[in-house]
């Protein structure tokens, strides 16, 4: 019975004495099922690239299965003989998905959480994928291990910089988009992550004076690009600045404004890289250091020295006020036209009056929009502008059915208030504008008695309020392609020489408009157009009775028009 007791103490004090490490390598890993919008086709996507990387699975059928009958984590482990469990929670936030994970091991432990952004689903499982391959506990993969995590980086071959968090209201999405903007530049671009763990390692504090130098100097990191993110009176601003690795010296700062923080992004995405490229340039490529590890041992302090002014850090400030961020304060377009009428009546009982149409005539036209606001700020001072546009067809004649011909002249030209909103590539708008409108048509030649020496088309002279909205859009990485749109109604209070008491006295009208504009961007701000547009009148005309001159029950007053231009916006 003793030898009994022996060997059966024996095997147990083996089985407890196994390496803790081999607990991870034992059995597969599995996947809980995830949380939030597109959690499924994420859970399956992960699900793939760990087996493509060799991680021995759960079937995902098997797993929810289990989940649903098993409470706790560490049950629900045992039931699947998996030493890993993996669950997500995906969330859609201002644009991008946001997946934080937690991993727990055998005994239902959170060992692992994680933290991951994408704006694609795609990428965003695949960034999983990577960050759960890189802690080490995935089973039978080749993980990364704390060995190899503890490596220091090659020697850079170009500047090192490290991008730290910058503080204030959104500058999580104003950092990204400085990383974004330093990613074409000749750098190498070196993980916060990794440089804070350095800094640990080596008990530097990062948020004291020069608590930056010890771990930069190990890694061989030339600069830090810091920044604070403001937004004040509408306002959204940035100061971002260049911190030479070997010292506390600024060496440059710059300032961007915008009025939107998607446009405060994109104007710091688009300015960062050639605003620091010389000052980077000039920090040159750093070498590694060999950076002793403080530790808590007591210092006797050195007698105080009188130090001068000139061996203490000076702060080399230079900020650079960024005007593209701004929206633009002109717009200025010149255009050749070509414009198509086509004028009928409904309900001619009579018979008597005249339809006429217009194939083609060509003109000119211009526009003009000003917002003086915009040369100060980008803040609602740059959202109120002054709205022109003006119109032209070149006179020509038109020629009734028996060979008679009649000068004839169109022109149009509106002003008022423009209000934009601009938001990112986006520009929306609304419009108030005062319009005329005009087609008018000359007599043959002088009086003749018995000969009709007018065209029997009555002239129009639109006058109108017009009230409207559309947009403006920059499409491509670098906006090059616009898109513009509008849509108008015209409320109309005159109608011209068809409101005299030779046609129709009682009429009244309405109207409508509509554009498109097709654009590209070319250097310094110029623009080639090319646009569609349609008018549109419709007539009530109430014949006078008893004895009217003409009667119809309406008319209907149509235009379409093409041109082609160039513009200039800045």
């Amino acid at each position: 019975m003793g030898s009994l007791r022996f060997g059966v103490l024996t095997i147990w004090l083996s089985v407890v004495s196994l390496p803790v490490a081999a607990l991870a390598d034992d059995g597969a890993a599995a996947l809980l099922p995830f949380q939030g919008p597109q959690a499924s086709k994420v859970r399956q996507t992960v699900q793939k690239g760990l087996r493509v990387a060799d991680v021995p699975m759960v079937p995902l059928k098997r797993v929810t299965a289990t989940v649903k009958k098993t409470k706790g984590y560490a049950n629900q482990a045992g039931k699947l003989e998996a030493s890993v469990l993996v669950r997500t929670r995906i969330r859609r936030v201002e644009g991008r998905w946001v997946a934080n994970t937690e991993v727990r091991d055998a005994k239902g432990q959170r060992v692992e959480k994680l933290r991951t952004s994408s704006s694609s689903i795609a990428r965003l499982s695949n960034r999983i994928v990577g960050q759960l391959m890189k802690t080490g506990r995935m089973p039978g993969a080749a993980a990364v291990t704390a060995a190899e995590r503890e490596q220091e980086p090659a020697p850079p071959t170009q500047p090192r910089i490290v991008v730290r968090p910058f503080t204030g209201a959104q500058a999580g999405k104003i950092r990204g988009a400085a990383v974004r903007g330093l990613r074409s530049e000749p750098v190498e671009l070196f993980a916060n992550k990794q440089f804070v763990a350095k800094a640990r390692s080596l008990g530097a504090k990062l948020d004291g004076d020069g608590g930056h130098i010890a771990p930069a100097s190990a890694l061989a990191v030339s600069g830090l690009i810091e920044g604070d993110v403001l937004h004040e009176d509408g306002v959204w601003s940035a100061y971002v600045r260049l911190v030479d690795g070997g010292s506390a010296t600024v060496i440059s700062q710059h300032f961007y404004d915008a009025n939107t923080s998607a446009a405060l992004a994109k104007s710091v995405q688009a300015g960062v890289g050639s605003d620091f490229r010389k000052d980077i340039k000039k920090l040159g490529v750093a070498v590694p250091a060999t950076v002793p590890i403080v530790t808590a041992t007591a210092v006797t302090p050195a007698p105080a020295e009188p130090t001068s002014n000139q061996a203490k850090a000076q702060v080399k400030y230079k900020a650079t006020r960024i005007k593209e961020e701004r929206p633009a304060a002109v717009d200025i377009e010149i255009a050749f036209r070509l414009v198509h009428r086509d004028f009928r009546y409904e309900d001619d009982l009579r018979g008597d009056l005249r339809d006429y149409k217009l194939g083609v005539g060509p003109g000119v036209a211009t526009k003009f929009q000003y917002f003086p606001g915009a040369h100060f700020t980008a803040g609602v001072g740059a959202q109120f502008g002054i709205d022109f546009e003006w119109e032209r067809l070149f006179n020509f004649d038109s020629t009734r059915a028996d060979g008679a011909t009649f000068p004839t002249e169109s022109q149009q030209f509106l002003v008022g208030l423009r209000w934009r909103y601009p938001t990112g590539r986006w520009e929306p708008s609304l419009v108030v504008d005062y319009g005329v409108h005009s087609f008018r048509f000359g007599v043959s030649g002088p009086p003749v008695p018995g000969e009709d020496n007018t065209a029997g088309i009555p002239s129009v002279k639109y006058e109108f309020l017009r009230i409207g909205a559309g947009f403006r859009v920059g499409i491509g990485s670098k906006e090059q392609f616009i898109v513009a749109a509008s849509a108008a109604f015209r409320g109309v209070f005159s109608v011209g020489g068809i409101g005299t008491v030779q046609w129709f006295p009682e009429a009244k009208a309405n109207g409508m408009d509509a554009m498109l504009i097709l654009g590209y961007g070319l250097p310094k701000g110029f623009e080639i157009r090319i646009g569609a547009d349609y008018r549109r009148y419709w007539f009530d005309l109430n014949p006078v009775a008893p004895d009217p001159p003409y009667v119809a029950g309406g008319a209907l007053d149509q235009y379409w028009g093409f041109s082609i231009g160039a513009a200039w916006r800045r």
